[in-house]
């Protein structure tokens, strides 16, 4: 874990050539697997499979997260929905860090900055606090109503881990120790968390 530590000093890419030379081979549902000529990608469920479609660009990559098996669009990217059938052959170290940004994104600078004691994630209540517009009554989110959020939305919704306490005299949750998987962050509240604290507000006014 030392050497991890050090690598999180370097660039990002060297950083990347550390982990996946400790053996940090998966990243949500994506397998990375080290080859002769580079590196390939494909989805957790298909290591059998020979009939997968393939690709050679990291471009591609965003086209692969795009849309889900029902070719709906994937607003959430770190969602459990990544579609299956799909195969990236990629040549370089370099290629590999743009295909896994395309992915999952800024999981890998994410990471670095944790392994580096930065602390990249604020309170909910700061966060919320902050809102404007159609999300400022947002900042009346009682503690209760958030936990239930995470329950209901985060936890079953989201492969991210979530590094925000909900209120400011809370520390955050500590980082997960690495399994092997390439860790995905939750550095702060995302659209949808908020789209359910300004219904769970508004709910409880209407009902008031």
């Amino acid at each position: 874990m030392d050497s991890l530590h050090a690598a999180a000093h370097q660039s990002i890419t060297e950083f990347l050539s550390g982990a996946v030379g400790l053996g940090f081979l998966q990243i949500g549902q994506v397998v990375i697997k080290i080859n002769p000529k580079g590196f390939c990608l494909r989805h957790e469920t298909d290591a059998g499979r020979e009939d997968l479609e393939v690709f050679y660009s990291p471009e591609d990559a965003l086209g692969i997260a795009r849309y889900d098996v029902s070719g709906d669009y994937r607003p959430l990217k770190t969602a459990p929905n990544l579609r299956r059938g799909w195969e990236l052959r990629l040549d370089s170290l370099a290629a590999l860090r743009i295909a896994l940004d395309g992915i999952y994104p800024a999981a890998l600078g994410n990471w670095r900055a944790v392994l580096q004691g930065e602390k990249i994630a604020q309170p909910l209540r700061e966060t919320l606090n902050r809102q404007t517009g159609m999300y400022r009554i947002t900042g009346l989110l009682t503690h209760h109503e958030a936990s239930r959020i995470i329950d209901s939305l985060c936890r079953p919704g989201c492969l991210r881990q979530i590094l925000w306490p909900i209120e400011s005299a809370d520390s955050g949750p500590a980082p997960a120790a690495p399994d092997g998987r390439i860790p995905l962050f939750c550095t702060n509240p995302c659209s949808h968390f908020l789209g359910k604290a300004r219904e769970a507000v508004k709910s409880r006014r209407v009902e008031s």
